[in-house]
Parts: C-alpha cells; sequence; structure tokens
C-alpha cells in the first residue's frame, strides 16, 4: 500500500458514523493494554467476519467519538511489552489460531497514524490467550 491509499483507507474509516465490530479507534498507548490490543486484534478479526468484511481495523491517532484525527505519539514497531519483548511478538504468539495483521505508520496532515489490518477469522474464532504465550 502506498501512503495515498493509506489516506484513502484512514478517510475511507473514519466516514463511518460509528465505531463497528471490525472498526475501532484509539488515541494513545496509554489508553489501552498489551493484553486489551490483543483482544481487541481477536475481537477485530471475527468481528470481520460476522460483518463479511476482509478485514478489520485497530487505528491509533482517531479520536472515537468525533473521529476527528488528531494523531499520536504511540509507535508500534518500536512498542516493548514487560520492558524487553517486542509487542508485536508478544501478540502474534498469543493469538490463535495465528493470524498475520498487518502494522502500517504513517502521517495524515502532519499527525502519526498507526493502523493495524487485521484479517478475518477464518475456520474458527481468533482467540488471544495469555497463559499460552507468557
Amino acid at each position: 500500500m502506498v501512503n495515498t491509499e493509506f489516506i484513502d483507507l484512514l478517510e475511507e474509516l473514519i466516514s463511518f458514523p460509528a465505531e463497528t465490530e471490525w472498526i475501532e479507534f484509539k488515541m494513545g498507548k496509554g489508553s489501552i493494554t498489551d493484553e486489551q490490543i490483543g483482544e481487541y486484534i481477536s475481537a477485530m478479526s471475527n468481528g470481520a467476519t460476522i460483518a463479511n468484511k476482509p478485514f478489520g481495523y485497530l487505528i491509533w491517532g482517531v479520536e472515537d467519538k468525533t473521529h476527528a484525527i488528531k494523531g499520536t505519539n504511540f509507535s508500534f514497531t518500536h512498542a516493548k511489552h514487560g520492558g524487553n519483548q517486542d509487542l508485536e511478538l508478544f501478540l502474534r504468539t498469543c493469538l490463535s489460531p495465528k493470524i498475520n495483521f498487518e502494522i502500517f505508520e504513517f502521517d495524515y496532515q502532519d499527525k502519526q497514524i498507526v493502523l493495524l489490518r487485521i484479517p478475518a477469522a477464518k475456520g474458527e474464532p481468533v482467540n488471544f490467550v495469555t497463559y499460552s504465550c507468557c
């Protein structure tokens, strides 16, 4: 995806009147724990399947009530879990079955956006289970 595709996708997603079972907006990392991110990834994947969508989206930098694009200071690619484990590795290890969510970090009008594109669950629901990965 090139940057214009990210911008078009972001504008499409914020045009929905409210969050859905497959779209979730967050502001900064402090608004959500690592475990909650995993639970959201699971829920977005399952929600996309229920809504007959190919992907779910978890987006940082957008205010959930107004859908105003404010930007975020969160960087998913540099985030750590428990001090030194990559957050991405932690999350991928705890998802069952494994799904290949994608991480996109880009600027929208000089505001940092983090967008996770999460594939819809196939064959069985996606679960986030911390006891199996910690």
